[in-house]
């Protein structure tokens, strides 16, 4: 059972929640513009469907939550913001499941993995993470009771912790990264950071650069230990059982060499069209599989209309019913199965690094498939290390991208290392959900 909030901790609060005394003045702060910030998205949640979506489910707090009946044993709340980070987490929550003498509970703050969460055999309760108020974070977590809470990589709600703290639940970061341009650290933002970032229990990280980025941020009582990244073991798992799951697709596409383009964006098909149309000059058996990062009828067309300009054919992937693809191209229009649709390629490219940053390159990279992807990668790790092995490249034009196929075609030595370092890249990090079960083992025996 966990510790309620003591008169002490209820004097702290007044009747908006907000802290009462001066020296609280960062959290009054934050407070605001939690409140500003919860107004904004309701607005924008009328203009922005997956907005709101986020928005309705969160505004319900724990109300709305799916929750089995409490027993004895000890609960684990596990945060993971959207369907990547719960994919990461996937095999430490399968992994504690298994065990049986643990409740596990999921929360989230994206619709685009809710479904994937609700219908996940064997939680005790899942549900959106409430608003970062402090009165919906207390009750949200005296309703669900847990003995520890984990937070995959950084979605860190203030309130959330804050909460946490005051009912003496503790509070752990997981596959915790920060990339080295982080926001975290400007002089403002840091101050802040440090105020929240002492409540922490514990914070474990998956490099020695990431906890070095965060140690001036913590409190020196607060233990950051190099754990590691569960995110790979899911990765190599999903692998291994995705590799005879598209064999008919792999065998009606040939022999030739497959490329396949993954979670794209304008500036990266930008390249890969004509990279691609210049291949087939050289390797008429190639086919290019390519899968936009939001596969709708705009994006579908604009593949659609680049192929035309490039005179390739192409079909869209619910258009195929099982025989030999006789079109240069596939585009993929449903959701859900790219990490999958990976296990037919030779040759790979990442969307996002043009934007924002790179989306995820270890999938490809699990196939033992080079990854290719633009300049703006420096919040993946991954992407680092697959330059620094060879693993991958930077996407700088269509002539570059073409070339480097090319030339694997030419000097198939060349192709196997550059493949052979993209797939060690996951193999060698694995690992990290055992050291995270050992670690949590002191938490679990907590009452």
């Amino acid at each position: 059972m966990i510790f309620q909030p003591t008169q002490k901790d209820h004097e702290k609060l007044n009747r908006f929640g907000l802290p009462a005394r001066p020296r609280d003045v960062w959290w009054a702060i934050y407070d605001g513009i939690a409140a500003a910030g919860v107004g904004i998205v309701h607005v924008a949640g009328l203009f922005h469907k997956k907005l709101g979506a986020a928005v309705c489910g969160r505004a319900g707090g724990v109300t709305r939550w799916q929750i089995q009946l409490l027993d004895g044993r000890p609960s684990v709340l596990i945060h993971a913001a959207s369907r990547g980070e719960f994919e990461a987490v996937c095999p430490l929550v399968d992994r504690l499941l298994k065990r049986g003498d643990c409740r596990v509970a999921v929360s989230y703050s994206s619709p685009s993995v809710e479904k994937t969460v609700q219908n996940y055999p064997g939680l005790w309760a899942s549900g959106y993470l409430p608003f970062d108020r402090l009165g919906e974070q207390l009750r949200f977590l005296t309703r669900i009771e847990p003995s520890v809470i984990l937070i995959a990589k950084h979605d860190i709600w203030p309130n959330m912790i804050r909460a946490a703290a005051m009912l003496r639940i503790p509070f752990i970061l997981i596959n915790a990264n920060f990339h080295s341009r982080t926001k975290r650290r400007l002089p403002f933002v840091s101050r802040f950071n440090r105020q929240f970032l002492s409540l922490v229990s514990e914070i474990w990280t998956i490099s020695e650069e990431d906890a070095a980025r965060i140690k001036p941020l913590v409190a020196q009582s607060t233990p950051l230990k190099v754990v590691g990244d569960t995110r790979y073991d899911r990765t190599m798992q999903r692998a291994e059982e995705a590799r005879g799951k598209h064999a008919g697709l792999k065998t009606a596409l040939g022999t030739g060499p497959v490329i396949v383009a993954g979670s794209t964006w304008p500036p990266e098909e930008k390249i890969i069209f004509p990279a691609f149309s210049s291949l087939k000059k050289t390797s008429l058996s190639a086919k290019l599989v390519i899968a936009p990062h939001e596969p709708e009828e705009e994006s579908l067309s604009r593949c659609r209309k680049a192929a035309v300009e490039q005179g390739l054919t192409m079909m869209l992937y619910s258009q195929w019913k099982g025989d030999p693809v006789t079109e240069d191209i596939i585009t993929i229009d449903c959701l859900g199965i790219l990490a999958d649709i990976y296990a037919v390629g030779w040759a790979t490219i990442v969307g996002g690094g043009f934007g924002v940053g790179v989306h995820s390159v270890l999938e490809p990279a699990a196939y033992n498939l080079p990854v290719a992807f633009g300049p703006n990668c420096h919040v993946s790790r991954e992407a680092g290390l697959l330059l620094k092995c060879g693993g991958g490249s930077i996407l700088a034009s269509a002539e570059a991208l073409c070339s480097q196929w090319s030339g694997w075609l030419d000097d198939p030595a060349c192709y196997a290392q550059a493949a052979n370092s993209a797939g060690n890249v996951v193999a060698s990090h694995a690992g990290a959900t055992s050291r995270v079960l050992e670690l949590l083992e002191p938490y679990l025996r907590r009452q």
